[in-house]
């Protein structure tokens, strides 16, 4: 029981952390150039993929790219998570620099409309290889997707394009319901001045203000911030919560060591007996604190890890949009060291009231 609760303690410490931690990630990766056009009435509603001429044709527009979510799934394998997303091919390869892998392989994508753009991290997981045919399922579109893995990138200061699939548009495009064809998700234009892209942005809402479906466009960093601000909110009172679940599960620790201590008086008196001094029965008390806590920890990141990385991240990345979400080393130590360190605060007491106990007094206690 002890174990769980610094189990638990650690996963309630570990999964609001790495939530900020993943939303600061983005804000820090999010390019400067980029302005980001989005439906002014939310996701559900698409884009006319005209749009995406259009914002090309935009004074102080460098490219833009029409992008389409496709949620395609490994067929028998919903466990498996993946991000994907269709593309305009070319101007997507010439905007993001993030993406990087051979000149070859980048124009067989492009040149290739049945063929997909994959990340390392997940070629590698998968065991995908450039010239694999690979079948898709879609939690969007109905049938099959057969495709060529024809370019393996690896992503350069990007958490948003690992464990990614990019496809063809016009691909994807024509497999949908009649009704649910030439819309996107989002567009992403790249600005010629960096200095002007809010500027560029009001432009562009200006321009389709007249239009049926009208658009939200903004910098690509003030999206981020404004999605990192909107849930980190949220998760700053989580983060409070956790502090106070620190205190509540040290005193738990406390009392159940105080217990344990007590009942193991007589055993302690005779390790005195038979030679022990006070320090080393500390020590003793110290270790095991010491032992349950690393273990407790070690069951902790396990469950962190299935939590964030087998529910939240594929949640967030099906539904809202976000990038994978992975525990990062740095919070995982942190949490170990916090289970370990809370076992032997927890322990310090009872460890110095034993230490201090005389042999007979031990000895001479039932309980």
């Amino acid at each position: 029981m002890t174990v769980l609760t610094v189990a638990i303690m650690l996963a309630a410490f570990v999964f609001p952390r790495t939530l900020v931690d993943q939303q600061d990630e983005a804000v820090r990766e999010a390019a400067n150039d980029r302005v980001i056009v989005l439906p002014k009435r939310g996701w559900t509603q698409g884009l006319p993929a005209r749009y995406a001429d259009e914002v090309r044709g935009t004074d102080g527009i460098k490219t833009a790219v029409g992008v389409v979510y496709t949620g395609f799934k490994l067929p028998g394998k919903d466990n498996v998570f993946l991000g994907s997303n269709a593309v305009e091919a070319e101007p997507f390869i010439a905007m993001h620099h993030e993406i990087v892998a051979p000149e070859a392989e980048k124009r067989a994508f492009i040149e290739d409309e049945r063929s997909v753009l994959v990340s390392r991290d997940l070629a590698r997981e998968r065991g995908w290889k450039v010239g694999d045919r690979v079948i898709f399922e879609s939690w969007v579109a109905p049938g099959k997707w057969e495709v060529t893995v024809a370019c393996i990138y690896e992503a350069v200061g990007a958490s948003w394009a690992k464990r990614m699939v990019w496809a063809h548009y016009g691909f994807f495009n024509r497999g949908l319901p009649v009704d649910r064809r030439d819309k996107l998700s989002f567009i992403s234009a790249q600005v010629l001045d960096r200095s002007h892209a809010g500027g560029v942005a009001r432009a562009l809402d200006l321009h389709f203000d007249a239009e049926a479906v009208r658009t939200l466009s903004m910098e690509d960093e003030v999206l981020s911030a404004a999605s990192a601000g909107r849930l980190g909110a949220v998760l700053n009172a989580l983060d409070l919560v956790s502090y106070l679940i620190l205190f509540v599960v040290m005193a738990i620790l406390m009392n159940t060591l105080s217990l344990n201590v007590r009942e193991r008086t007589r055993e302690f008196g005779v390790l005195r007996a038979i030679g022990f001094g006070p320090r080393q029965v500390c020590a003793l008390v110290l270790a095991e604190a010491a032992v349950l806590g690393l273990a407790g920890a070690g069951l902790g990141l396990l469950l962190s890890y299935a939590l964030i990385e087998g529910l939240v991240s594929p949640y967030l990345v099906e539904n809202l949009q976000f990038a994978a979400v992975e525990v990062p080393l740095r919070i995982a130590v942190t949490g170990v060291i916090a289970g370990v360190s809370l076992a032997l605060a927890a322990a310090v007491v009872p460890a110095l009231r034993i230490g201090r106990l005389e042999v007979r007094e031990a000895l001479g206690r039932l309980t």
